[in-house]
């Protein structure tokens, strides 16, 4: 057997470990190493978990540097566990709109408001919206549909989390607070031609793929998404995690062929 260095994935949303297995895998192939890892079955990526003494692990503040790939893309795209993209759709924008935590949690106090992104929106020409989420509901919620959906994250967990951690000190909103954030992304987005889309993890992150032009706000998962796919016309979120110490090669400022910032 060749040398192997194992990797070890952290308990989160698969954008973020598709992070960590894509650095790993480049390391592997450049120091010719086997990688050993769990895989990422959200993604049909499959595992080869043989062990080995070499770990290779990295935080995911040092492997979110958009730098780190940036030589590398080509050969990103070309592997196997990146499906080849069909069907692309030149003239329609595609949004991944996380929702889930994001618009029940106080972390939604440092994302981009509905406001911000009407003006993003505003500045791009484009003939249908597409909107990929996980938000259950595409018309207005009520505080009932908020506390259900609190209830879900405290009963099953949900984007990367077990329900342990929203059982505990959880930074929810309050109801009022959320209903108010979720109904300002519903009353937006029924100014458009809108088509919504809810699959799989895996159908989802195919779907954004073939799209000439995408737009994400803080989200590693559609990052991902973008840098694989066609598109030629990204607009990432800017400000990216604006509560959280700005850490080099920020995802909010890959600079990219094609890429610009919103926000």
């Amino acid at each position: 057997m060749s040398k192997v260095a194992h990797f070890t994935y952290d308990t989160c949303g698969v954008g973020n470990r598709i992070f960590q297995y894509v650095y790993a895998r480049l390391w592997c192939e450049d120091n010719g190493y086997q990688l050993s890892h769990t895989g990422i079955p959200e993604l049909n990526i499959p595992g080869d978990d043989f062990g080995g003494v070499n770990n290779i692990y990295k935080p995911q503040i040092f492997l979110q540097d958009y730098n780190l790939y940036s030589d590398h893309l080509n050969r990103i795209k070309s592997w196997d566990c990146f499906d080849k993209v069909e069907d692309v759709n030149e003239d329609d924008l595609v949004i991944h709109l996380r929702a889930g935590n994001r618009f029940l949690a106080k972390n939604a106090l440092y994302s981009a408001t509905a406001n911000i992104l009407e003006d993003a929106l505003s500045k791009i020409k484009f003939n249908k919206l597409h909107i990929v989420t996980n938000l259950k509901k595409h018309d207005r919620w009520t505080a009932g549909d908020i506390q259900d959906a609190m209830e879900y994250l405290k009963e099953h967990g949900g984007d990367g989390e077990p329900p342990e951690i929203y059982r505990s000190t959880y930074p929810f909103l309050s109801v009022d607070e959320s209903l108010e954030y979720t109904n300002s992304f519903i009353e937006l987005f029924a100014k458009y031609d809108v088509e919504w889309v809810s699959g799989s993890i895996q159908e989802d992150f195919n779907y954004m793929r073939k799209f000439k032009k995408i737009l994400f706000p803080r989200s590693t998962f559609s990052w991902w998404a973008a840098a694989t796919g066609v598109a030629d016309e990204v607009y990432v979120y800017g400000p990216w995690a604006p509560h959280k110490a700005k850490s080099k090669g920020s995802l909010g400022e890959t600079n990219y062929k094609g890429w610009k910032t919103w926000g």
